[in-house]
């Protein structure tokens, strides 16, 4: 690439198209918490403001506008959930937060969506729902266990634990109590789990 290509500043048409583009994922988002997988190209349009056939200048298929929207859902969680916690945290506390976050994100970004991530259909793909299942909330078993001592890696079925009460299942369950009291529920779960397992990894370590 010569140094004029990499200078470059895009045509008013590219920024334009970018704008669109942007905007019809944002609407394929919002369109998708609202209705779950079985979202039309039409409900996007709506959502977003635009057309059936501007949707399909910028899109060669419905799959294709989904899964930029899974995408972009994708990466508002990792740009929103907390970062490791400093040694010495409260851990219930951090835990209460830290679900405070997640169960905000599914309920705003994942809505009824999340109903769809849990079964094999087509128009999900297994990449992305396995993050959107157990990325973010593996993530935060492993800086709660670390938080809260454990040796090693935390077991298998804590870090399960953690999965359920992160998931949307658990902000459906739930949704009555509202993020932030749901989040303390979740908080005192998890703490338990994390006490438990500690003191059985503990226990059966030599010396």
């Amino acid at each position: 690439m010569t140094s004029e290509n990499a200078d470059r500043r895009p045509t008013l048409g590219e920024e334009t198209r970018a704008v669109v583009r942007t905007r019809i994922v944002g609407g394929a988002a919002t369109a998708l918490a609202a209705t779950g997988f079985d979202v039309t190209v039409d409900d996007i349009a709506a959502a977003a403001g635009v057309s059936r056939r501007t949707v399909f200048r910028h899109f060669a298929s419905h799959d294709e506008v989904l899964k930029a929207a899974v995408g972009e859902i994708l990466d508002h969680y990792d740009r929103l959930m907390p970062a490791a916690p400093a040694p010495g945290t409260d851990l219930e506390a951090w835990l209460r937060q830290t679900a405070v976050t997640m169960h905000d994100l599914n309920a705003r970004l994942m809505g009824k969506a999340f109903w769809d991530i849990h079964v094999e259909r087509s128009g999900l793909w297994p990449e992305e729902r396995a993050r959107l299942r157990h990325a973010q909330p593996t993530q935060i078993a492993l800086y709660a266990w670390r938080l809260a001592q454990g040796r090693s890696r935390p077991p298998a079925w804590v870090v399960d634990a953690f999965c359920l009460q992160l998931s949307g299942f658990a902000t459906n369950c739930l949704g009555d109590y509202g993020p932030e009291k749901a989040a303390l529920v979740t908080a005192r779960i998890l703490t338990a789990v994390l006490a438990v397992a500690v003191a059985e990894t503990g226990a059966r370590s030599p010396g």
